[in-house]
């Protein structure tokens, strides 16, 4: 750690270093927009300041409500102020910027009409795939082509810092440990099943996808690696309009959605409806050496397995908002999901003893209905206040969870031969979760502004394992009272947090802390236990950045922790394969995490440019242990580390070089070790990482593109092993038809068929290789038709963006 404090004064040194050579006069140019017939104020007119010496943009800035802007950080010299609205004449105004005057006030600019014929103004803008800061990337879903076919899982391949095994678990910057939100908010969706519902939630029901490494005090602290969230669609054009995408596939795959909303001066109502049918069909091998207490062989173990599966999923989404008057706005929106799905496994299993002699082999069937609902509903009260930027929000919302799965198992013993016995596991889980949120925003000047609120979280969840098998006496399956078991799981979390911001000239920060205090109740249900918990953490943050004149300097810090939840704690094992069973660990305590990050982003016309330096500490830190349970079966869990620490290098680079050429390239590379030794598995292990993703889009006409990507994960180290590399390609082509209206898609992932996984588990009782690949090659072909008209009153000639495909 004192190495690490070293170093981080040296970047600090170094920064101010760099900073001192910079010029450090800061100028503020202020000014109004008003149209220059009726007199009223324009808002969202876009003011850039232009260097007269080479006519590069320096900054862009929109007009508030009010038709006011301010352009700060900007240094001496000779400039043009460009005022672009739709339906008016460009304004450009020369001005220097002297380094007497710090404050140079415009007055009111009055913009006049292009033409006097104007009646209605239509202007087609799209977002770009990628935009990135130093401790936030934000990819827009719907400028991927991929979007219009896959799932929410498909496109988080393509976020840069993301990475997606083969099961569809999600880790940032190597850990897995993240936390995932939607619009903002935890939800029980992404708890121990979120692997599976993220892939079935269709990509073409998202807004954007949001990464943040080093969230501020407003955020919650959990999450190792920080925060992945996902914003759903809300259309907010004026009128009527709506969205109907539908795709065809391999294997019977299929899937539609339709998206209606309504506009008008006071409302806002938007319902969303989507069906997806999917087919997963996996298969794997397991070789296994058991080893005895001298190293030496005592047997062997292979097993074979495939699975299929054809979940069909069911999302509606829907809410209204209401504009009460200038101050005043509430909503109300809710969201149902039901996935349906049939499991069919067959797990061939040979058993040979030290000589490789055949001992018995035994197949083992697997019939699975289960079905899955969430629903969740939202209400919001917000309050702008009279001072610009200043608002307040109440926000409650309530959700639900319930899983259903059936798991019928017949075991077949062909050698030697018997007569097969079946035996089934239902496991019923149900989860609730209410949380309610109090925000507070007030800009105190031009260059501070202060946050706060409060933030609640109650969570229950009942998990409930029923095993039963079958007795040869009575001829009938009977409960097993030893393994069924139930298990109860409360967790309540307060939060108070508060952040301050200010700037002086290019240099700025943003403090926080955040005061939590949690409570936990564990009831073991089937053994009369009850366990308590509660604990106090403070959680600060630190943001540091300084602009130069093609780019910024930030270094953050934060505090966080990864808090065990419900499926973490359960000790009952899940007895679904006798073999390898699963369970939690009561006695798992919440890991804590010092997150440090240092970056630069540069841009010009061509290149944004952002290379950042993390660093992680970790103590508490959660690993998953194997260990032999009895005979030859072995029990999974979690356990806390003696410490883990990781450090990395993260590029990310984009660039748009034509007006036909487009790309996105990210890298991580990262140095992780962990310390066992807390869990009698030995000492330090060390390892270097990486893991990369590029994509891009060529535009062979203004109507037809093409996009390409491709994402690569290195070797990465457990506690007790590690997992191969894999590598997957992707490609796709849209081709927009009828002025945009409707647009032809095609997809195919995993090209090469490249998509598998391979883990070896090595240990003193066992060494074990695993092989695990699905058909991933999939090839969509869809639609997406547009519809509706916008409603426009008289003169109203506000720029409209449709950032839709």
């Amino acid at each position: 750690m004192q190495k690490f404090v070293t170093l981080l004064v040296l970047l600090l040194v170094m920064v101010f270093a760099v900073t001192a050579q910079q010029k450090s006069i800061s100028i503020t140019v202020t000014g109004t927009v008003q149209d220059g017939i009726s007199g009223k104020p324009v808002e969202l007119a876009a003011i850039q300041l232009v260097r007269q010496t080479d006519s590069t943009i320096y900054k862009t800035v929109l007009s508030d409500r009010k038709g006011k802007f301010l352009i700060d950080s900007a240094v001496p010299g000779s400039y043009l102020i460009r005022i672009n609205y739709v339906g008016t004449v460009v304004r450009e105004i020369p001005l220097y910027l002297s380094a007497e005057n710090r404050l140079q006030p415009l007055g009111t600019i009055q913009l006049e009409l292009a033409s006097h014929e104007l009646t209605a103004v239509s202007v087609t803008a799209k977002k770009a795939m990628l935009n990135t800061s130093i401790d936030r990337k934000v990819y827009n879903v719907g400028q991927d082509i991929m979007a219009q076919s896959g799932s929410v899982s498909d496109i988080l391949k393509n976020v840069p810092s993301v990475e997606v095994d083969i099961e569809g678990n999600i880790s940032l910057r190597g850990s897995e440990e993240v936390m995932v939100l939607i619009n903002g908010r935890p939800s029980p969706l992404m708890g121990k099943n979120r692997a599976e519902v993220l892939q079935q939630i269709p990509a073409n029901t998202i807004e954007r996808i949001e990464v943040i490494t080093n969230p501020s005090a407003r955020f919650r602290p959990d999450g190792t690696s920080g925060i992945i969230n996902i914003v759903l669609k809300k259309n907010t054009k004026a009128g009527f309009n709506g969205n109907l995408t539908g795709n065809i596939g391999n294997l019977a795959r299929a899937n539609s959605s339709l998206t209606l909303n309504l506009k008008t001066a006071k409302w806002n109502s938007f319902a969303t409806y989507s069906i997806r049918q999917d087919e997963r069909n996996r298969y794997g091998s397991i070789d296994r050496r058991l080893l005895d207490a001298n190293a030496g062989v005592s047997g062997y173990y292979t097993e074979d397995f495939r699975s299929k599966a054809r979940p069909l999923g069911n999302l509606f989404r829907a809410g209204m908002e209401y504009t009460l008057d200038a101050q005043n706005s509430l909503g109300i929106s809710g969201s149902f999901l039901r996935t349906d799905l049939v499991r069919n496994n067959i797990q061939s299993r040979y058993f040979y003893d030290k000589n490789r002699a055949l001992s018995s082999q035994i197949n083992r069937l697997r019939y699975a209905p289960a079905f899955e609902i969430e629903k969740d509903a939202t209400l919001f009260w917000q309050h702008n206040f009279k001072k610009e930027g200043a608002e307040l929000r109440l926000e409650a919302t309530a959700s639900s969870q319930s899983e259903d799965e059936k798991n019928y198992y017949t075991n077949q013993y062909i050698y030697p031969a018997n007569k097969p016995i079946p035996d089934n596991n239902w496991v019923t889980q149900i989860e609730k979760n209410q949380q309610i949120t109090l925000d507070y925003v007030n800009p105190l000047s031009g260059s501070a502004k202060i946050e706060m609120g409060y933030a609640g979280s109650f969570v229950q969840q009942d998990i409930d394992f029923y095993v039963e098998n079958f007795d040869s006496v009575q001829n009938k399956m009977l409960r097993n009272a030893l393994t069924s078991n139930r298990f109860l799981y409360n967790f309540t979390l307060h939060a108070l947090y508060a952040t301050y911001q200010k700037s002086f000239e290019a240099f700025s920060f943003s403090a926080g802390l955040r005061a939590e205090q949690a409570y936990m109740k564990i009831n073991l249900l089937t053994r009369d236990s009850l366990l308590n918990n509660r604990y106090f953490q403070l959680y600060p943050t630190l943001h540091l950045a300084y602009k130069l004149r093609h780019g910024e300097l930030q270094l953050n810090y934060s505090r966080r922790a990864n808090r065990p939840e419900g499926d973490d704690l359960n000790p009952f094992p899940e007895y679904i394969d006798p073999l390898n069973l699963t369970a939690g660990n009561p006695q798992l305590l919440p890991e804590f995490i010092h997150s440090f990050e240092f970056g630069y982003q540069w841009k010009n016309r061509v290149f944004t440019i952002v290379p950042s330096i993390y660093y992680r500490s970790k103590y508490n830190g959660f690993t998953t242990v194997t260990r032999p349970f009895k005979d030859s079966v072995l029990l999974t869990t979690r356990e806390n580390l003696s410490s883990d620490q990781s450090a990395g290098l993260e590029l990310v680079v984009s660039a748009k070089p034509s007006k036909t050429l487009s790309a996105n390239l990210s890298s991580n590379v990262f140095y992780n070790t962990i310390d066992a030794s807390a869990t009698g598995l030995g000492t330090k292990k060390s390892i270097v990482s990486m893991n990369m993703n590029f994509n891009t889009t060529y535009t062979v006409t203004p109507t037809t593109m093409f996009q390409f990507s491709c994402n690569y994960r290195s070797a990465r180290q457990t506690a007790q092993g590690q997992v191969s590399p894999t590598f997957v390609m992707n490609l796709g082509a849209r081709k927009d038809l009828f002025q945009n209206k409707l647009s032809i898609t095609a997809t195919l992932s995993d090209i090469f068929r490249t998509l598998e996984q391979k883990s070896l588990l090595n240990t003193a009782f066992l060494y074990q290789n695993s092989v695990n690949s699905r058909d991933a090659r999939v090839f969509y072909i869809g639609f997406n038709f547009r519809f509706g008209t916008s409603a426009r009153k008289p003169g109203d000639e506000k720029l409209q963006f449709d950032n839709s495909l």
